[in-house]
């Protein structure tokens, strides 16, 4: 008992500094912590030391027990191994929640986007968008030409209704790509504007009203050019000369 709750205390003070350090917003699932704990098990077994020889065993020779010593010291830390694989462990499960889950399967690509700078970004940044079916999912894949500056912030990918009435957040994107999975109840034709807005580490989830790169979703289908939305086409040259709304800032 006292052990399962030392196991808890240390996976809610790694939760608490990842969440101070701003790159952790939402809690691992049991599958990860269950993944920690075997890599961590694994570690012990291949570290834990021999068994001890019962009080009938007779004592080895002086100089034996001075080489079985040395050897003792020149072991490894236990302890360090052990963190280590925890972190390792949980440093994957970050990779994937914030940074985004790239898959090896290419999936089958149903809409795409065209991403521009926006005209008071500061900055020229071109790129494109795409939503792939894969093994039954919806993903979004976002590849820019070149990384827009984050200053001392970061840059997170949302999908905004044309009007910016509402939005909902994909993710962050570190580099100049990355792939994120859709929620299931997400419709395209409601959000069809890929928007890569700069955020400040303030612990605030909402738009930061700082959009920097915007694009809208189009069919992928051949010979079809119609946007994603039920909008005229001119409605991303609109999007492109308009900022958030104070109430969505």
């Amino acid at each position: 008992m006292n052990a399962d709750r030392s196991e808890a205390a240390r996976h809610e003070r790694a939760e608490a500094l990842l969440r101070r350090a701003g790159a952790l917003d939402s809690t691992p699932s049991p599958a990860t912590w269950d993944r920690i704990r075997a890599e961590v098990r694994t570690d012990s077994s291949e570290t834990s030391p021999p068994p001890s020889r019962s009080s009938g065993t007779a004592s080895p020779p002086p100089s034996q027990a001075r080489r079985e010593r040395r050897a003792h010291r020149a072991r490894p830390a236990r302890w360090p191994l052990l963190a280590a694989a925890a972190v390792g462990a949980l440093v994957a499960w970050l990779g994937t929640a914030v940074l985004g889950d790239v898959t090896d399967d290419p999936g089958v690509v149903v809409a795409d986007a065209d991403l521009a700078d926006l005209p008071d970004a500061g900055q020229t940044v071109e790129g494109t968008a795409e939503v792939l079916n894969v093994d039954g999912g919806r993903r979004l894949r976002v590849e820019l030409a070149e990384r827009p500056d984050a200053g001392d912030g970061y840059l997170e990918v949302w999908l905004l209704r044309p009007d910016t009435s509402g939005m909902v957040t994909i993710g962050v994107i570190s580099g100049t790509q990355a792939e994120f999975s859709l929620p299931d109840g997400v419709e395209l034709s409601e959000y069809p504007v890929v928007d890569i807005s700069r955020e400040r580490l303030d612990g605030d989830p909402t738009h930061g009203g700082e959009s920097l790169v915007r694009g809208e979703l189009r069919q992928a289908s051949a010979g079809n050019d119609a946007p994603v939305s039920l909008n005229s086409a001119n409605v991303v040259h609109n999007l492109r000369h308009t900022t958030l709304r104070e109430d969505q800032a």
